[in-house]
């Protein structure tokens, strides 16, 4: 049930985002001449390694989660008090800035959730090395295919805390269920939504 939800949703919006999809690949090819896209090693269900695809955000193929995650804390200088800026926000291209601002760079891995790499929602995708990190707590990540969105998804739009949280997504890889899923992604699109409103 999962997956076949996966690949019609993926498709139809696929299919609607199609035109904003060759919009903005075409803006990052020429906004510097550099690839439209993204690639780094993330780990899916069963262990698996996977390219996972995002357009490209950075100067330097710095990975887009890592430079996401740089960004401080608001009240804590750079992004979100108007101070100096954060080292994230200093490898963001300017077309790169606009795209992690509106939440569109990830669009991409709607290809990744086709090819079974991801689902629509699941855990936060995980490199090789923070795997490793959870300890006993990579047994449950590893029953389930990383997600667009998730519970960690909601956490991250309010910049509180950018650490992964395992404790936040194992009920939900225990307890998985459709109407869970679809409650997840209106969360997600209303917090991405509010979020959006506050940095304007």
């Amino acid at each position: 049930m999962k997956r076949g939800f996966d690949i019609g949703g993926a498709s139809l919006a696929l299919v609607f985002f199609s035109p904003i999809l060759l919009l903005l690949a075409v803006l990052i090819a020429f906004a510097d001449g550099g690839p439209v896209f993204q690639s780094h090693l993330r780990i899916g269900r069963g262990g698996c390694v996977f390219n996972c695809l995002r357009f490209r955000t950075t100067t330097d193929g710095m990975d887009g989660w890592a430079a996401m995650h740089l960004r401080p804390p608001r009240g804590a200088g750079g992004a979100g008090t108007g101070s100096e800026p954060s080292e994230s926000d200093r490898h963001l291209t300017p077309t790169g800035a606009v795209l992690t601002r509106l939440g569109l760079a990830d669009l991409p891995q709607l290809i990744n959730v086709l090819r079974g790499d991801m689902s629509i929602v699941g855990p936060r995708p995980l490199a090789p090395t923070e795997l490793e990190r959870l300890g006993n707590a990579a047994e449950f990540y590893l029953n389930a295919r990383p997600g667009l969105t998730g519970p960690w998804r909601l956490g991250a739009w309010d910049e509180a805390s950018h650490a992964h949280q395992p404790a936040a997504e194992r009920p939900y890889v225990e307890n998985w269920s459709l109407l869970k899923d679809l409650d997840i992604i209106v969360r997600s699109v209303s917090a991405a939504a509010r979020y959006r409103r506050e940095r304007a």
